[in-house]
């Protein structure tokens, strides 16, 4: 590509503080990318730069553009990445930094296992492994009902709580209700959990790196080593990612940040935009360059983002800009109830253009069935990114459990996960048996075992399925010292009657398919044969793989559907963006909260700029909701667009192509007019009359009381504790 004037600034900068503030595909990756070639071509050690990324598509495309640079080949790993630039994701550097200097050969390797309580062996904690042991926690060791005080809940304190960097012991002066008090017994004995377990969750693995670098001679180490560092999507950094990134480039100062506040929309996941004030105090001398120039959307679909985001108070201002066509009007379609809205969708799909040409976006994964239904009916193949992720599918979690267990004997969570898998008549009681001398001696499962004459409490035959157990896992590490991930694998599927245990209950159908998902999982690991440390670098790996690293590069035909979260680093030729409805999008819990609210909108601007020549926007005036029927208000985020830009979409031209749609619609359930208004009678209450702790009688469900009332919304709880969210302004309640 040739980069433009302002591409150029930024890739001739290359000491002191840079802000680049980039917007919707304005090239920012390739800029980036183009900067390194530029600090080789000065002359500049490729081993003294570091450039992170959020996903691993994107390290891959720069370090591709480099390698090409350099004559070179793509290093396979960090480890093997000498004269090379360090380009991967946060998670990925800060991993290979905590592995470096857990090295037993390093000289100050004894002083920082002893600080950070942990060894180089350690495994990677997913959501299911993280909330398996908080579950445990909560029912088993503080015998708490898991209904008051589900574990996904504290899963999200704890987060939050490390994320704002305060530790186990610190969460106690946070403690202001008995939920937190809760929070703060299990954050404790989770700590204890992981360090006995020696595991990290994935927000432990930037709190290590963190404290880690607080060793003065480890700091200096990598500031001598990464004397250039870049760091894209700047605005989805948290605070233990800043102050990390702070941490290195204190010294030579010569960082790059590419910042895009329009496209900040992960403060769900800590993401911090008070970040771009901070970088401002901490750099007051660095140099700010816009890119503003849009190189993949159409006229009209900037122009729309720019009238919408320009609504944002926190917005800094700027104006992209696009030299590509004008193409045809932003299409507005406005649907009696949503599944009209998913047949007109899936109609306009089937007329013109192939099917991977279009990507559907929704607010909410709940609003996939209906559009799901609408393109089933229509023949139209579709691939929702992502329903059951391959990671998380049964067959894969237990082989990958077996895989940690041989790697790091210590992890409870995945040794509880196949010590009974395939049946082994090791039964809960003999496990609960084991968790009591576990957390009472602090000692691992295979501690127990070596020891099991004196465990009194258990039977002979329980005793010797645990011994036979061990056997196996020992067959199983003596193995791999000898032997690749990928024959491992295979290996331990044949020695344990795995695939016949897994599918002897199972259709062919889905024998073959769980077959296929194990060949798969054993494909993906022969890529790391001949790898020295196949099996660590294999679990490393697959456990940072996100969800945009997972979809196909070359994609088949059919249609993508997905949240607008996930879509980010996406583009397709044709955009539909779905539920363009208050309480939807902008969601219930953003209305009346400015700050959210203004995320929401930048989610909106996302979406928007996913689109490279058309782009539909839809609602619905009424949509099945909660066992309801609702009818929320047109988005306000339509009203931000200028009339001239839109088209209404016509409903009845569907109507004249018989054949395309309307026989597999039953149109007897709606009244054709030229107001095209529903038959369906429904509830007009006056909302003023409801007040919260009314008493309210519904035909269907007998007797509530409005425990919570928000405009039109009312959270109703039947007689039985059962909270139900309803439209009051519909529904068929009166007060009694």
């Amino acid at each position: 590509m040739q980069a433009n004037p302002k591409q150029q600034e930024a890739i001739n900068k290359i000491d002191w503080p840079l802000l680049i503030l980039a917007w919707a595909w304005s090239w920012k990756t390739a800029t980036l990318t183009m900067r390194v070639e530029n600090m080789i071509n000065s002359w500049i050690n490729p081993a003294s730069i570091l450039m992170v990324t959020f996903t691993n598509k994107a390290a891959l495309e720069m370090k591709q553009r480099v390698a090409k640079k350099l004559w070179t080949e793509i290093p396979r790993t960090l480890f093997n990445s000498r004269n090379f630039p360090t380009i991967w994701t946060f998670h990925s550097i800060w991993i290979f930094f905590l592995k470096t200097m857990l090295n037993p050969k390093n000289s100050l390797y004894e002083e920082i296992s002893e600080f950070l309580w942990l060894r180089k062996d350690f495994v990677i904690y997913d959501e299911q492994d993280k909330l398996s042991v908080l579950k445990s926690i909560i029912k088993t060791e503080l015998n708490l009902d898991e209904k008051e005080y589900p574990a996904r809940q504290i899963a999200f304190y704890i987060s939050n709580a490390k994320n704002a960097l305060i530790s186990a012991k610190a969460y106690e002066k946070e403690i202001d209700n008995s939920l937190k008090q809760v929070v703060w017994e299990v954050y404790t004995k989770y700590e204890k959990k992981l360090q006995q377990n020696n595991a990290l969750d994935f927000d432990d693995i930037l709190i290590k790196t963190l404290n880690l670098l607080k060793i003065p001679k480890v700091l200096e180490y990598y500031q001598e080593k990464y004397k250039y560092i870049m760091i894209d999507e700047y605005q989805d950094t948290n605070a233990s990612q800043y102050e990390i990134v702070k941490l290195l480039a204190s010294k030579y100062r010569n960082l790059a940040v590419v910042w895009d506040d329009s496209q900040s929309i992960y403060s769900w996941r800590w993401a911090n935009l008070q970040n771009i004030l901070n970088f401002k105090k901490d750099y007051p001398e660095a140099e700010v360059i816009k890119l503003e120039q849009n190189y993949r959307s159409t006229k009209n679909v900037i122009a729309w983002a720019n009238a919408v985001i320009k609504n944002n108070n926190t917005w800094i201002k700027k104006e992209l800009f696009t030299k590509n066509e004008t193409w045809e009007k932003i299409t507005l379609i406005e649907a009696l109830d949503d599944r009209l809205e998913a047949k007109i969708i899936a109609g306009i799909i089937k007329e013109k253009w192939n099917f991977k040409d279009n990507l559907i976006l929704y607010r909410t994964n709940s609003q996939s069935r209906v559009l799901e239904e609408a393109l089933l009916k229509e023949n139209i193949p579709y691939k929702v990114i992502w329903g059951l992720k391959f990671y998380d599918r049964k067959e894969i979690k237990d082989l990958i459990a077996y895989l940690k267990v041989i790697f790091n004997n210590n992890d409870i969570v995945s040794l509880k996960r196949i010590i009974n898998t395939p049946t082994r008549k090791i039964w809960a009681k003999t496990i609960e048996i084991l968790d009591n001398y576990s957390n009472n001696f602090w000692i691992s499962y295979f501690d127990i075992i070596e020891n099991i004459d004196d465990v009194e409490e258990l039977k002979p035959m329980a005793k010797n399925s645990l011994l036979n157990f061990y056997k196996l896992i020992k067959d199983f590490i003596k193995y791999s010292k000898e032997n690749d991930v990928a024959d491992l694998l295979k290996y331990i599927v044949k020695k344990t009657d795995y695939l016949e245990f897994l599918t002897q209950w199972l259709s062919e159908e889905e024998k073959n398919a769980k077959k296929e998902n194990i060949d798969e999982l054993i494909n993906v690991a022969s890529e790391y044969n001949w790898m020295e440390n196949s099996l660590s670098t294999f679990l490393e790996e697959i456990a940072l793989i996100t969800d945009m690293d997972k979809k196909d590069d070359e994609q088949k035909d059919y249609v993508t559907l997905m949240t607008i979260h996930t879509s980010k680093w996406l583009e397709q030729n044709r955009v539909f963006v779905c539920g363009l409805e208050d309480w939807l999008f902008p969601s219930f819990r953003s209305i009346g909260d400015n700050n959210a609210l203004e995320e929401e909108r930048r989610l909106m601007y996302v979406a928007m700029t996913r689109a490279k020549k058309e782009l539909y926007l839809s609602r619905a005036k009424e949509r099945f909701n909660f066992w309801d029927y609702v009818r929320n208000p047109a988005s306000r985020f339509l009203e931000e667009i200028p009339k001239e830009l839109l088209q209404e979409y016509e409903i009845w031209n569907l109507y004249k192509n018989d054949n395309l749609f309307w026989n597999s619609f039953k149109l007897q359930e709606y009244s054709i007019s030229n107001n095209a208004k529903i038959v369906r009678k429904v509830a007009n209450n006056d909302v003023s009359q409801f007040a919260r702790w009314d008493k309210v009688s519904h035909p269907k469900f007998w007797n509530w009381i409005i425990t919570s009332l928000s405009w039109e919304i009312a959270d109703i709880a039947f007689s039985w504790v059962w909270i139900k969210k309803m439209n009051i302004k519909i529904a068929p309640v009166r007060k009694i």
